[in-house]
């Protein structure tokens, strides 16, 4: 009986949604919309295979061979399609199948078809290219290593593709590597074939992913552990441990005993595990980032084996990978929610008062080096805009992951969790893409409220509230107090901050007490009467609007 009710309260919820979802879509930028209409093809799949042998062999080359086979459906009559292709690091051979000829110019390959393909039809090309001797801040190599690293547009620069967030398809990807070599990618290991010095890895991914989740991790001498996590139906699933000589053992093993208590309580909350594996590998000095949350396979830098880290892009894997943005305006659902659920693990290990430690440091970080745009821009809808810009630790990680905490303050904690639950296990998201304005909506339709005041002045809105505050407090007729309390908001570079706010009087000789009222416009004051004196009002006593300041 629960599994039934489960699904019709799901499928009620579907036709909800898809009934809202008209007018959230309308919201979007009319460049979104005309890049929805003007939509060519999906991609399918992507078949890789990459013959990287010399790049593991002195003086370590970066070139390589390699063919694309990519199923697509044609979502218009076409007679070509346009794939991203880096022209400063690939070479482009040949095309096949569906493809009869190309053209490959200013990083776009042009293909070709072989006949007009009408909307709905299926069809293949196959590419033959090559990967230049070139630095292209993707695919790195280097004294016996070798990785990809794609956030934002870097999958481009290592296989022809359609490189945007919203473009998600199944991979299979084979490599060729010395004997001796370990390599990981996306999805399960299906195959490894050894042939004198050389072997072939085989990984199939039996899930969607999006070209910026693409990756390959390869060492000569690499080590391997693998653990097993049971899932809550009772499956094992493999957890992979890449790790080199000379990282610190203590800090492995400790990551290695926490991930599965990660796995069971993320799980717990957001829906099972959504993938068929997890691994970890650490890389080299030219990983310039912490880790990256590659779906079923987490690069981190060398020796990071450090538990923040860790729980961070592993909560990745159901922000962000299993529902990923739509587009890069929209990053702030990856990096806030992972940034967030560090603060969700240290509650579920040591409790609330240390997640409110790790909130108020995070929003610290965000009032010391605000750089001042809002956490979503619409002009990054269009192309992502520099790294420094796009993972601005201020706005993007820490004043996101914030925000998510005042989200829990405004609905509390089971409304919040329960809605957080709905969005990660919804099916028109999992394994798709999500856009904030739909966020928003589906947000606003599982929680019951209108949520469009609260993200309007925290997401699409720049900077925070900053509050000069005052107050009188009188003796009136018959030995009762009467308190006026103003908030006051002065804040020049953002509109008003609509809250609710807690009020703390601190009486002379009896027991505090806490006022919870809403502020919905600026110089609004409450007047409150009481029967003993009252001392002194604190505003905001347990620091919950932690994105504020106050004069």
């Amino acid at each position: 009986m629960k599994i039934k009710f489960r699904i019709l309260c799901s499928l009620a919820l579907i036709i909800i949604f898809q009934s809202f979802s008209s007018s959230v879509y309308s919201q979007e930028s009319n460049h979104v919309n005309q890049v929805k209409q003007d939509k060519q093809v999906n991609v399918l799949s992507y078949d890789l295979n990459l013959n990287l042998y010399n790049c593991f062999i002195k003086p370590y080359s970066r070139i390589f061979n390699a063919t694309a086979v990519i199923s697509f459906s044609s979502e218009s009559d076409i007679s070509q399609i346009s794939l991203n292709a880096v022209n400063t690091s690939l070479s482009i051979d040949s095309v096949s199948g569906a493809g009869i000829s190309f053209m490959h110019q200013d990083d776009i390959l042009t293909v070709n078809l072989d006949r007009y393909y009408s909307q709905g039809e299926t069809f293949e090309v196959k590419i033959n290219y090559s990967h230049k001797d070139i630095k292209d801040s993707a695919f790195y190599v280097k004294d016996g290593m070798v990785f990809t690293d794609c956030e934002a547009s870097g999958a481009r620069k290592w296989f022809p593709c359609v490189d945007v967030p919203s473009e998600k398809a199944l991979l299979s990807l084979s490599a060729l590597v010395p004997a001796g070599v370990l390599l990981v990618s996306n999805g399960l290991l299906t195959d490894s074939v050894v042939t004198g010095d050389s072997v072939i890895y085989k990984w199939v991914s039996q899930f969607p992913v999006s070209t910026y989740l693409v990756a390959i991790a390869a060492k000569d001498k690499y080590n391997l552990d693998v653990l097993y996590w049971k899932r809550p139906d009772g499956r094992d699933m493999p957890v992979r441990f890449y790790w080199q000589n000379g990282e610190t053992r203590f800090n492995l093993d400790n990551v290695k005993n926490k991930v599965g208590k990660m796995l069971d309580l993320f799980s717990l909350k957001y829906g099972d595990y959504p993938f068929e594996k997890l691994a970890f590998a650490t890389l080299n000095r030219e990983f310039v980032w912490g880790g990256m949350e590659n779906q079923t396979i987490i690069t981190l830098c060398a020796d990071c084996w450090t538990e923040d880290l860790i729980c961070h892009e592993l909560a990745h894997q159901w922000f962000g990978d299993l529902i990923s943005p739509m587009t890069w305006a929209d990053i702030w659902l990856n990096e806030g929610f992972a940034t967030f659920n560090e603060g969700v693990w240290v509650e579920n290990q040591t409790g609330y008062k240390d997640y409110k430690k790790f909130i108020i440091a995070e929003a610290a970080k965000y009032l010391k080096t605000n750089p001042g745009w809002a956490i979503y821009e619409k002009d990054w809808d269009i192309s992502a805009p520099d790294n420094t810009v796009l993972f601005n630790e201020a706005i993007s990680y820490s004043k996101a992951g914030c925000v998510l905490h005042l989200l829990r303050y405004v609905l509390g904690d089971s409304l919040f969790f329960n809605c957080i639950n709905k969005y990660a296990t919804f099916p028109n998201f999992m394994y798709g893409n999500i856009s904030t304005s739909e966020f928003v909506g589906f947000m606003s339709l599982v929680s019951g409220q209108n949520l469009n005041w609260f993200f309007d002045e925290w997401v699409y809105g720049p900077n925070h509230p900053v509050y000069q505050n005052n107050y009188h407090i009188e003796e009136t007729s018959g030995g009762k107090w009467k308190v006026n309390y103003t908030i006051n908001q002065i804040q020049k570079n953002a509109g008003f901050f609509k809250m609710p706010v807690e009020l703390k009087i601190i009486f002379a000789n009896s027991r505090d007490t806490t006022i919870k009222v809403n502020n919905e416009y600026n110089l609004q004051m409450y007047s409150f009467e009481f029967k003993n004196e009252p001392k002194k009002v604190s505003f905001d006593p347990n620091n919950q609007i932690v994105l504020k300041e106050i004069k």
